[in-house]
């Protein structure tokens, strides 16, 4: 009788094990605000850091004075606050390096930061006037910027100064010269970071998608061959050697060697990807969308496979992912067009 009962007990545990493991695999998202209840806005950046507080940023397309939102959360992203501060721009992208220290960046080179959990936002100089469209601190001292015509920025005093490494210069008219155009950025350490985006070529007619890396702190870029066409949105690592690229037409790239190499993953869409984030080197998510398609994917192996996930909303399904924020394995936040905010439930 005990050994029945055992054997028993023991179906039961596999039985969890695997509904645990299958749930895991589908993802289930919990719709946080289909839309913003108050205005017409459009989320591109989250950050979270913890599972209740995090913050959105982007755009409000009515609000003349403010277009630039900040929007803060203390519950998990059930309920939003708006930040009280008046932005001129809209904002692109958005990063916490801790509960206290935090930067958002957007339009015209603007970049805001605060020092108190968001209490209050100063505007920062940037110094250039050129579209900024990601942000990455390493510590609540050091963080870098990047943007249009091939743009990065640097600061160490949590950007009481930032100091122009590249570019900077908007452009005055398309010409025949070879245009960089910088749409995510991530360090590891003071030193190791990639940037990615797109380098154009007028003359030729042509363009390759672009990763770079630097391991002085950006004095100085090296080229890394990715040997495609596509532009990349964004690039994330999990340590040294271990990272994912994505960009248009369901571009997935994985590197195992810190980018000496690059290689295609098959994504399974050919929808633009937006954003790509890992809890470690096997879980990770990517998201993105067109006109008229919400794209979300997740892999459970690195990237060797990718599954697609589905926001069971009408609305949702049908507007772009902007953004994906990884906490850890169970806190996952995808924003979005219209003011789209749902999260995991795994």
């Amino acid at each position: 009788m005990l050994k029945k009962s055992v054997v028993v007990l023991g179906l039961v545990v596999l039985t969890v094990v695997l509904l645990t493991t299958l749930i895991h695999a589908a993802g289930q998202w919990n719709i946080l605000q289909q839309m913003d209840p108050e205005d017409v806005r459009d989320y591109n950046g989250v950050a979270f850091i913890s599972p209740n507080e995090g913050w959105v940023a982007g755009v409000s397309a009515l609000d003349m004075d403010s277009p630039g939102y900040i929007g803060h959360t203390r519950d998990g992203g059930s309920t939003w606050e708006k930040a009280e501060v008046t932005i001129s721009q809209m904002l692109t992208d958005i990063y916490f390096v801790d509960e206290k220290h935090g930067w958002a960046v957007g339009q015209q080179g603007l970049i805001v930061g605060t020092t108190d959990g968001g209490k209050r936002w100063d505007i920062q100089t940037s110094k250039v006037g050129n579209w900024l469209k990601g942000v990455h601190f390493v510590s609540p001292e050091v963080g870098f910027a990047v943007g249009m015509e091939e743009t990065i920025v640097q600061t160490d005093n949590s950007g009481r100064q930032w100091h122009v490494l590249r570019g900077g210069e908007v452009a005055s008219a398309v010409g025949d010269e070879e245009t960089i155009v910088l749409n995510a950025v991530q360090f590891i350490d003071e030193s190791t970071g990639w940037v990615t985006g797109v380098r154009i070529s007028p003359e030729t007619g042509g363009q390759d998608g672009l990763v770079q890396k630097t391991t002085d702190g950006g004095q100085n870029w090296v080229d890394q061959p990715t040997n495609i066409p596509d532009i990349l949105e964004d690039i994330f690592f999990v340590d040294a050697n271990n990272g994912w690229a994505v960009g248009e037409n369901g571009i997935v790239l994985h590197t195992a060697n810190g980018g000496e190499s690059w290689d295609i993953q098959t994504s399974g869409t050919e929808e633009k990807l937006l954003s790509v984030g890992f809890a470690d080197n096997n879980t990770g998510w990517a998201a993105g969308g067109g006109l008229g398609v919400s794209v979300l994917i997740h892999t459970a192996d690195g990237g060797a496979t990718w599954e697609a996930q589905t926001i069971d909303d009408p609305i949702i399904s049908k507007v772009p992912a902007n953004d994906i924020f990884v906490l850890d394995a169970d806190n996952i936040w995808v924003t979005g067009n219209n003011g789209f905010i749902v999260s995991s439930s795994q």
